[in-house]
C-alpha cells in the first residue's frame, strides 16, 4: 500500500509524480489528475478533490459515459477476472467475493439489466455500504432516468475518489468538533452538563477522547480535535443528562427515561468543522448537523 504523504509534498512534486501518486483515485483514469496538476498549490484536499470532480462534471454526455464504462462491475466474476487493487479491496471487504450462489446470481442479473438500461456498469461507494444497501440501491436506481442516473453515478464516484484520496494524502489540519446543548423546557443553555466525546475504533471498541462540562452558553470552551487530530470515522457524544435533570429538580421517572443521551455521527471530511447541537428535554431530544 502506498505511504500517505503530506499535501505540501504533493503540491511540490513534479507533474509526473503528482499524476502517479493520484492515479489510483479514479478508476483507470490518471488523466483526471493530469488535468488539475497545473492548478497547484492546493490549500486543502477538499479544494483538490473539487477541482478533479469539476473536470468530470465538465465532460459532455459521450465522454462521461466513456469514463463511466471503465469502472468494473460489482460482482464475483469481475473480481475473478481482475481489476485494480483498490476496487478488489473495496468489493472484497463488502463480501462480494464470497456471495452464496443465490446472491451472486441476483447480483449478476441486476448488473446485466443495469448495463443494458444505461450503457455503463452500476457504480456505488461500497466502502460505506452493506450488501443490503447494495441490493436496495441497485433496484431503486434501475428505475431512474438516464440523466438522473448519470448524475448519481458521478456522486458515487465523488465518494469513492474522496476515500481513495484520503488513503494517499494527509488532510489539511483544518477540521474540528463542537457541540451546543439547549434545555428546551427551561428555555436556556444547558450549562453544567457533563459531556464526553468517544471514537468508534476499527476493532469494534470505543476510545474516550475528551471530557468536559458545558459552560454558561451550553457548549465546550473550545473546539475539539483541531490541529489535525480529527480523522474520518464515527464518533459519539455522550451527555450526562440524568445528572443534569437531577440537578434541576426533575423527579426520577422523568429524568430516567432518556438515561445518558448518546449521539453518534460520522465525519466524512476531516478538513471540515462538525458542530452537533442538542435540543434537550426529559422526554425527548433533537439533534442535527449545525453550522
Amino acid at each position: 500500500m502506498q505511504a500517505v504523504i503530506d499535501l505540501a509534498t504533493l503540491n511540490d512534486a513534479s507533474d509526473a509524480e503528482f499524476v502517479a501518486t493520484l492515479a489510483p483515485v479514479f478508476e483507470h483514469s490518471p488523466w483526471v489528475a493530469r488535468e488539475v496538476a497545473s492548478a497547484r498549490p492546493f490549500p486543502t484536499l477538499t479544494v483538490l478533490h473539487r477541482a478533479m470532480m469539476a473536470t468530470l462534471s465538465a465532460l459532455d454526455r459521450e465522454a462521461l459515459v466513456t469514463f463511466l464504462r471503465v469502472h468494473p462491475p460489482l460482482s464475483p466474476e469481475s473480481l475473478r477476472g481482475g481489476t485494480t487493487p483498490e476496487s478488489i479491496a473495496e468489493q472484497s471487504a463488502l463480501g462480494i467475493a464470497t456471495l452464496d450462489a443465490a446472491a451472486a446470481a441476483r447480483l449478476e442479473a441486476l448488473n446485466a439489466a443495469y448495463e443494458k438500461r444505461f450503457g455503463f456498469p452500476f457504480i456505488l461507494a461500497v466502502r460505506k455500504a452493506s450488501l443490503d444497501t447494495l441490493f436496495a440501491t441497485f433496484e431503486r436506481r434501475l428505475a431512474a432516468s438516464d440523466e438522473v442516473e448519470r448524475a448519481e453515478a458521478l456522486e458515487e464516484i465523488s465518494a469513492i475518489s474522496w476515500m481513495r484520496l484520503m488513503d494517499l494524502v494527509r488532510p489539511a489540519p483544518t477540521g474540528s468538533l463542537s457541540t451546543h446543548v439547549l434545555d428546551v423546557v427551561r428555555a436556556t443553555p444547558a450549562s453544567g452538563l457533563g459531556v464526553e466525546l468517544w471514537r468508534h475504533d476499527q476493532d469494534g471498541g470505543m476510545t474516550r477522547l475528551e471530557a468536559f462540562v458545558t459552560n454558561a452558553a451550553g457548549a465546550s470552551e473550545r473546539d475539539l480535535l483541531g490541529g489535525g487530530r480529527l480523522a474520518a470515522g464515527t464518533y459519539e457524544w455522550r451527555y450526562d443528562t440524568s445528572t443534569y435533570f437531577a440537578r434541576h429538580g426533575y423527579a426520577t421517572p422523568a429524568r430516567a427515561y432518556l438515561g445518558s443521551v448518546k449521539v453518534a455521527f460520522t465525519v466524512w471530511n476531516p478538513e471540515e468543522h462538525f458542530h452537533v447541537p442538542l435540543l434537550l428535554s426529559p422526554g425527548s431530544y433533537t439533534t442535527y448537523r449545525g453550522n
